[in-house]
């Protein structure tokens, strides 16, 4: 009766280890076996394993290379646009030089067009100050008494009289301007001749005075110098009435805008002799 109970252990514990085994070896020859494709279950699984993994690495490879491209071709537009960005820069620079040589062409041809109808002796001066305001009323050449220029020597530009010099040193002169409160000019209207004094009043226009009221004044007569005040040269511009009225006394109330732009000039010309 032992003997019956312990071959059936040994026969059960045999199964036990037999069954196992023989499943694990139908399993294996069903991972070997290749389905019409030609592939086996083994690799299918593996490959089912791997997809997402590949995906996700994938995935991450494109994204770095595109960020990557990206930054690159970003980091290049930059430099390219700041190149561009300066180049305009220096084009604009150099414009604006040739434009202000331009202009200065012409300002200095006006300049010699004028010299060239002055029967007179004359020295070209540039602006290098002016006295600080708005009204400026007294401005420095670069000119002085080593080019010949003297005292009360007249400074004219293109569009009429400036003023005359009040101070001379060798290298550089002070002009009052006709803008002055202390500058008078003799005058004479250029269509009826009628005389008058020209005055600085320290704003920009000046004050015609001594013309009769019997006189036939209008806004828009043109006023010259007459060469009475024995400083500056007969016959030139000097400015426009821009109103005229006829005062209490015999004489007209007259004010005349002055032809030059004195808050602009640039380059002027000394007359240095009126013999």
């Amino acid at each position: 009766m032992p003997s019956n109970l312990s071959s059936r252990k040994n026969r059960e514990r045999a199964a036990a280890v037999f069954i196992p085994l023989l499943f694990f070896q139908l399993a294996l020859l069903s991972f070997q076996i290749q389905n019409p494709a030609g592939v086996t279950p083994i690799k299918m699984l593996v490959l089912a394993i791997q997809a997402p993994i590949v995906n996700v690495s994938s995935a991450l490879s494109n994204n770095i290379g595109t960020l990557w491209s990206r930054y690159v071709w970003l980091v290049g537009a930059r430099a390219e646009n700041e190149q561009l960005r300066e180049a305009v820069r220096q084009l604009t620079r150099l414009n604006l030089s040739y434009e202000q040589v331009r202009l200065e062409n012409i300002r200095l041809n006006r300049l010699l067009a004028m010299k060239e109808g002055i029967p007179y002796a004359t020295v070209g001066a540039r602006v290098i100050a002016r006295t600080p305001g708005f009204l400026s009323n007294v401005l420095y050449i670069n000119r002085g008494s080593r080019d010949g220029v003297e005292i009360d020597a007249p400074v004219i530009c293109a569009d009429g009289i400036i003023g005359r010099t009040v101070l001379v040193a060798p290298d550089q002169s002070q002009v009052q301007l006709i803008t002055n409160p202390d500058a008078s000019i003799g005058v004479m209207m250029e269509n009826t001749r009628t005389l008058g004094v020209l005055s600085g009043s320290g704003s920009s226009l000046l004050d015609l005075k001594y013309v009769s009221n019997t006189e036939q004044i209008h806004p828009g007569d043109v006023v010259l110098s007459s060469g009475f005040d024995t400083i500056f040269p007969k016959g030139f511009k000097v400015g426009e009435v821009v109103d005229c009225r006829k005062g209490e006394g015999v004489f007209y109330q007259i004010r005349v805008e002055p032809a030059v732009d004195f808050y602009h000039i640039e380059e002027v010309s000394v007359i240095l002799t009126k013999h």
